[in-house]
């Protein structure tokens, strides 16, 4: 078998070259990416500004306390939403009659009907009073504001009925947004669209914060941008103007951002992507949750995930006899500690340039994922050194002809699914071929057989990693990193090295029936016999545990899975998170290294091939997850290097383990073996 693999699969030097110049290439946009990624470090921390003053209500201390509280815990910024009648009744800006309820005040002129609804100032509130006629007209047109006289003053005469009117959307207050200014907070503004939305609308919301200082963000309320669908342009152009970050609110299942028509395609793209991106946590999901679980799941995300804006939202009841405010607080407080401890700052939040990698590099890179695809078919498909070279510039030919045409990002990523898939399988079957020539030898002692266990296993990670950085680099643009791009293929990613190494493993050990299967009539007599083998009930239960398994396995992949996580494993991911620099995944220092470790222990100390097998394919698992990590682009390169090399060393001592525990019980079933010998 040895020599067979020798003669059989011969690489070109050629190719190793061209692999190693794409990830000379990748290494270097990889630095240039560590370095946008790591000057990104300002965080907003943002509060609803009426929510706030609501739960400031019921402390015993001021508002200016609580408030000052709010600052000394992290947060930078206050929320102010388009005013509503109800609110500004709540404020006390306004007082509201319902039909002829308004005869308690005295009207010269025109005199109260029913089914009307009369708005008049509370006193000393007039200028809000003002801007709220401004936004009825802006909203229902001025045929339909009525102005009556009283001896209160002006009174707004509505048509509409009271409850139809109070909750309607108004537009934003720019008392209130001067207010928060002087305050000393950001001001984080959240206008809503208008129906039928005309250009007067768009100018009249932005004459609101025009001039305010500390405008840090733009975040739209509902399922549209502001100007949507004909005044994208001028929303826009105020926007640059104004030099205001537009933001989308991350989607709940932490993929990509929330439907809002003009966001994704006009207002992004004019700014080459380079916007702001929000994480918050609902009403009804914050019931569920205690604070340490609040503070960590934004302190992931900000660290994980590209998110710089975190609108942090206030209980509506306390916890260990705490009010709302103070138990919000005390989550606040912990998450500017942990935030801190990485090295974050807070104020205006930093919004990722708009990067675009050298084109140069990238087809470089490219090239890099190109030839290891043709060194990886040629270890499935023996080729002489010539027809791997005329594969390899054909696909290259192609691969910069559509490069050019489209663009780029098309083909990046078909590059980069292929360098996932290929680079974990190339890493596990060199090894499978150091195996095959290592079984030939002689038995080596089990101390040593896990030292170089643990050596294939770093091996087998340092030639995986080479596929994560072309993938790193190849997608490192500010379009990934944002996620208005994504990497496409995760499940297959996770699922297409597991069924090529076990074609490799059936290519290099004698598994079925004695013999290999490297050749297309051993192929056929393969799948004949395999599809003629007469079932057992027995063989029906460990497909369907091995189908329970891999449910789980891809299920638990992407964002979009609905199996559920188990509290002891969220447990262990809560202390790794706080514990390590980054949490490296379970699939790898749990299950893929150490197994793969077992499975180079196998083949030195001559256990049962059919042990090693599944092994082997339970080691790929841990490989394919390190070289899968680097396909998250919106987490900082560095910390996907880190969590690849935190899983590896943790992974090394499980198998440590592991391989431990699988001798032990080796010794057992020798010694009940030999007992069974003696009493014959």
């Amino acid at each position: 078998m040895k020599d067979a693999i020798k003669k059989k699969r011969k690489h070109s030097l050629i190719l190793i070259a061209i692999i190693v110049i794409g990830l000379l290439a990748g290494l270097f946009l990889v630095q240039q990416r560590n370095q946008i990624e790591s000057a990104q470090h300002q965080v907003e921390n943002i509060v609803d500004y009426d929510a706030a003053l609501r739960a400031a209500s019921f402390e015993k201390r001021s508002t200016a306390d609580a408030l000052q509280a709010l600052k000394d815990a992290g947060v930078t910024a206050m929320a102010i939403y388009d005013r509503t009648i109800d609110k500004a009744r709540d404020a006390g800006e306004i007082i509201v009659y319902q039909g002829v309820e308004a005869n308690a005040l005295q009207f010269y002129g025109t005199q109260p009907l029913p089914g009307y609804t009369y708005l008049v100032a509370a006193h000393g509130k007039e200028g809000y009073f003002k801007e709220i006629q401004d936004d009825l007209v802006q909203r229902l047109g001025k045929d339909k504001v009525t102005i009556l006289y009283s001896n209160r003053g002006p009174v707004i005469a509505l048509a509409q009925p009271y409850e139809a009117l109070m909750d309607m959307k108004l537009s934003i207050s720019r008392l209130q947004a001067e207010e928060v200014s002087r305050l000393g907070f950001n001001v984080i503004v959240r206008p809503t669209n208008f129906k039928q939305v005309t250009r007067d609308n768009v100018d009249h919301v932005f004459s609101r914060i025009d001039g305010i200082p500390n405008i840090t963000g733009m975040v739209f309320v509902g399922k549209e941008a502001l100007g949507y669908p004909d005044f994208m342009g001028v929303t826009n152009e105020y926007l640059h103007n104004l030099r205001i970050p537009v933001v989308g609110i991350e989607a709940v299942n932490q993929l990509q951002y929330e439907n809002q028509v003009g966001f994704n395609n006009d207002l992004a793209v004019a700014d080459n992507y380079s916007v702001g991106r929000l994480y918050t946590i609902s009403k009804d999901e914050l019931k569920k949750l205690g604070p340490e679980e609040v503070s960590q799941r934004f302190y992931i995300s900000d660290i994980e995930r590209n998110i710089r804006y975190n609108l942090l939202p206030i209980y509506e009841e306390g916890s260990d006899n705490k009010t709302a405010l103070a138990t919000s607080i005390t989550y606040m407080n912990s998450l500017k500690e942990k935030l801190t401890d990485r090295g974050f700052t807070f104020g205006r939040a930093s919004i990722y340039p708009a990067y675009t990698p050298s084109p140069i590099a990238v087809v470089l890179t490219m090239a890099g994922s190109v030839a290891l695809f043709t060194f990886m078919l040629n270890l499935f498909y023996p080729m002489g050194k010539h027809r791997q070279l005329v594969v390899n510039f054909t696909l290259l030919l192609i691969t910069v002809v559509l490069y050019a045409v489209t663009g780029g990002t098309l083909i990046t990523q078909i590059w980069a699914l292929s360098a996932a898939i290929a680079a974990p399988v190339v890493a596990i079957i060199l090894i499978m071929d150091c195996w095959v020539r290592r079984a030939e030898g002689p038995v080596i002692g089990p101390w040593r057989a896990t030292l170089e266990a643990a050596l294939y296993l770093v091996g087998a990670a340092l030639i995986a990693a080479v596929g994560g950085i072309l993938i790193a680099a190849m997608l490192g643009n500010t379009r990934f990193f944002m996620e208005f791009a994504l990497f496409r293929g995760v499940k297959l990613v996770f699922v297409a090295p597991i069924i090529l190494t076990a074609i490799a493993y059936l290519q290099r050990f004698p598994l079925w029936q004695g013999r290999t299967v490297d050749s297309w009539p051993e192929c056929r007599s393969f799948l004949r016999s395999f599809l003629t083998l007469d079932v057992k009930l027995y063989m029906i239960l460990v497909f369907a545990f091995l189908g329970i398994v891999g449910w789980i396995f891809v299920g638990r992949s992407g964002h979009t899975a609905g199996v559920p996580v188990p509290s002891f494993e969220i447990a262990l991911r809560r202390f790794l998170e706080n514990t390590l620099y980054a949490r490296p995944r379970e699939k790898e220092f749990l299950i893929g290294h150490p197994a793969l470790m077992l499975a180079s222990f196998a083949v030195l100390r001559r256990w049962p091939m059919m042990f090693h097998f599944l092994c082997t394919l339970a080691g790929v698992i841990g490989i394919g997850s390190l070289v899968e990590t680097f396909c998250h682009l919106r987490t900082p390169v560095l910390m996907s290097i880190a969590r690849g090399y935190d899983g590896l060393w943790i992974g090394i001592l499980a198998g440590v383990v592991a391989i431990l525990v699988f001798r032990f019980l080796a010794y057992i079933i020798a010694w009940a073996r030999r007992g069974e010998v003696s009493n014959d």
